[in-house]
């Protein structure tokens, strides 16, 4: 996505009104910044844009894991003896660079990440990753429920199934991008309250303890636990925020397979509802048994979604070096370095910082809440049209509005008539009254 940063906006915003970024006063930079923002909501929503739609994305429904895909959450996972990087290679789901990088320290002993989630008694689950060799060929997966451990040797090399222990199954499967996903089921006891999953390192699908090498580990992506019996009715739902991805704003299609490997995806059909995306479908396709959509079974994991992503935030209070912030917190930054020193933007916090870690030192725990390049135009001329309005200009207001009009119609225009891009039409079919697209 093309973007820009808000201090380009505003400092476009302030040419127009004839007020000096310099000379901006809090009262004056407050009373934009709203407005702006009443505009974000509205010009955001205008359609499914191409730079704000994902199409095609991995995700994984009624996952009890977070951060499945990046291991070098040190919030959610826990490292012993290894290193982890996050974006390190291709995945084989959708393609993008987001699996995790496994490398061994030179420290005598296990060499592993793991997570804690809650767990039920009595209960079937299936645990599943992605993995890929990097100097080392086996894993082994290990699901604890306080009293057994359930677990499984791979060779995710050869693609083969080691020594296991009281997992009800096991599987592996080969994948894209020399990728192969290992999966156990297996049941927890009577007394299980919590589960502590591991996916840990092997020398030769045996030894777990051994001294690391630096230069040898795997690749993992797509850590994932699901409940497959007692499941509630909102088990296998996508949330608009999940930990770890994109805030979803709007669904528009979801797939059981890849779309952007196969002719004819299948749909996977879902419910909207207020914490997310139900999905209901099963993994054989949009129907279930007799023509009927199944409600109560698993869905394919991982489904692939088209969606445009939520809004960014456009507002914060100024950043304290003195303060610590908390995952999902905006601050109002002023840059002290580099060529865009004394600019102002606004920063999400993505997990948690002590006081002094700021965007420039610390990038890893902020992400910028830029504009996309194509709409920075429309809120800006729709922003100062408001403005105008507020202040009684009327008549200039009404050209404003114009102008952020035609801007949005030049936008369509060169997204339907000169890239070519023809989003599909959704309709529905008096049999299934499901989503279908044409």
């Amino acid at each position: 996505m093309r973007t820009t940063p808000y201090s380009t906006a505003l400092s476009q915003l302030c040419g127009l009104i004839g007020v000096p970024t310099s000379r901006l006063t809090t009262e004056l930079a407050s009373s934009l910044n709203t407005l702006f923002n009443a505009n974000v909501r509205q010009v955001w929503g205008a359609g499914n844009w191409p730079d704000l739609s994902i199409w095609g994305e991995a995700r994984f429904a009624g996952n009890l894991l977070t951060y499945p895909n990046d291991v070098a959450q040190t919030s959610n996972w826990t490292a012993t003896n290894v290193t982890a990087t996050a974006n390190s290679i291709n995945n084989p789901a959708d393609n993008r660079v987001t699996a995790s990088k496994l490398l061994e320290t030179v420290t005598n002993g296990q060499h592993k990440v793991a997570q804690t989630v809650t767990g039920f008694p009595s209960t079937d689950y299936q645990a599943s990753v992605y993995a890929r060799p990097n100097g080392r060929n086996y894993i082994q997966m290990v699901v604890n429920d306080g009293t057994t451990s359930f677990s499984t040797f791979f060779d995710v090399q050869a693609g083969t199934i080691g020594t296991q222990a009281n997992v009800t199954s096991a599987n592996i499967q080969q994948c894209p991008n020399g990728f192969f996903l290992c999966t156990i089921t297996f049941t927890t006891g009577t007394a299980c309250t919590s589960l502590a999953y591991s996916v840990g390192i092997s020398t030769d699908g045996s030894t777990v303890s051994y001294a690391g090498d630096v230069t040898k580990g795997v690749y993992l992506w797509g850590n994932l636990i699901v409940q497959q019996t007692n499941v509630s009715p909102n088990q296998f739902i996508v949330p608009y925020d999940q930990t770890g991805e994109k805030v979803i704003d709007v669904l528009f299609q979801a797939w059981v397979d890849n779309p952007a490997m196969v002719s004819y995806p299948r749909p996977q059909g879902f419910v909207v509802t207020t914490e997310g995306f139900q999905m209901i479908s099963t993994a054989g396709g949009f129907m279930g048994t007799n023509g009927y959509v199944s409600y109560n079974t698993n869905p394919a994991n991982p489904v692939y979604l088209f969606y445009r992503r939520a809004p960014y935030t456009y507002a914060g209070d100024t950043f304290s070096a003195t303060a610590t912030y908390v995952a999902g917190q905006y601050v109002y930054y002023t840059r002290t370095t580099g060529a865009q020193t004394g600019t102002s933007d606004y920063w999400k916090c993505l997990s948690a910082t002590t006081a002094g870690q700021d965007p420039e030192d610390t990038p890893s725990k902020w992400e910028l809440q830029e504009l996309p390049e194509a709409l920075s135009g429309i809120l800006v001329w729709q922003t100062f049209g408001d403005w105008l309005t507020q202040d009684g200009q009327m008549e200039k207001a009404a050209s404003a509005y114009q102008t952020a009009e035609l801007k949005k119609l030049n936008e369509w225009d060169r997204i339907e008539r000169q890239m070519p891009d023809n989003f599909q039409v959704n309709v529905y079919t008096h049999v299934t009254s499901q989503n279908r697209s044409w």
